[in-house]
């Protein structure tokens, strides 16, 4: 199991498009670590207990010989296996935090498999890169006049649930699944993600 964890103010809990450079990073065999050095652990695991407080992992979705589904360490992956990522939110703040938000990333190189997001329904939207998030299927203008036209899962970047109040030391997850197509060599993520942080 592949597992990331880590705190963050509750006014920048949109802020875990961080994570998702991470979880890709494990996706390409990256021998990387999100936690905290040795030394500084203890500031680490006080600021998780005034916080919302995160863990993100990711899972390859195997079936057995009786076609039982099975998640298993998702250290390495091939195009056409098939990844859960699950993110788990836990309040420590000890008091009703309202107007959760969770986002979750969907790296390059993965495609979003239809109606995996859970829950689903009403809470979860999608997005492609522009960042602009509608309930799925997202749709795209068409030439001029014809209907508008279904956009690629592919194509899809980012999931985002509504999650409202997250009682004091509640706990919740949201998780969705991806197929995938290719691996991004590490070499690669870095360019993209200075291209990314790069000053406009």
């Amino acid at each position: 199991m592949t597992q990331i964890k880590y705190g963050h103010r509750l006014s920048r809990l949109a802020a875990h498009i961080g994570a998702g450079a991470i979880v890709l990073a494990g996706l390409a065999g990256m021998a990387g670590t999100a936690m905290a050095q040795p030394a500084a652990a203890s500031a680490t695991e006080a600021a998780q207990k005034k916080t919302v407080a995160v863990v993100l992992t990711q899972h390859k979705v195997v079936k057995d010989a009786q076609g039982k589904e099975q998640l298993l360490d998702a250290g390495s992956v091939k195009p056409g296996d098939v990844v859960e990522y699950r993110a788990t939110y836990t309040n420590n703040t000890g008091k009703p935090v309202s107007g959760l938000v969770a986002d979750l990333p969907i790296p390059e190189g993965l495609e979003y498999l239809p109606r995996s997001a859970k829950p689903g329904a009403t809470l979860v939207q999608a997005a492609t890169k522009d960042a602009v998030f509608a309930p799925e299927p997202l749709m795209r203008k068409a030439a001029a006049g014809q209907k508008p036209e279904p956009v690629p899962y592919a194509d899809y970047r980012a999931l985002r649930w509504t999650l409202g109040q997250l009682p004091a030391s509640g706990s919740t997850a949201v998780s969705a699944r991806a197929r995938v197509e290719t691996v991004v060599p590490p070499a690669a993520q870095v360019s993209q993600a200075a291209a990314a942080n790069a000053p406009r």
